[in-house]
């Protein structure tokens, strides 16, 4: 799924959970993103909720 405005919205509107992946080659909006994550880190997020979540998959088999 792309970082596109409308697909987000609604998914917002369904007060869903979702990751929206942002490319280098959007370099302004990329630029603003990563100040913002790095001053939010500097102040370990304070006044800001967070939650994580990790997951690791394991290797994908071919048949070929």
């Amino acid at each position: 799924m792309g970082a596109q405005t409308e697909i987000v919205r609604l998914i917002r509107l369904k007060k869903a959970d979702y990751v929206v992946t942002l490319k280098k080659n959007h370099p302004t909006l990329y630029k603003q993103v990563k100040t913002w994550f790095e001053t939010a880190r500097s102040n370990q997020f304070g006044g800001i909720e967070v939650s994580e979540d990790s997951r690791t998959e394991k290797a994908h088999w071919s048949l070929d």
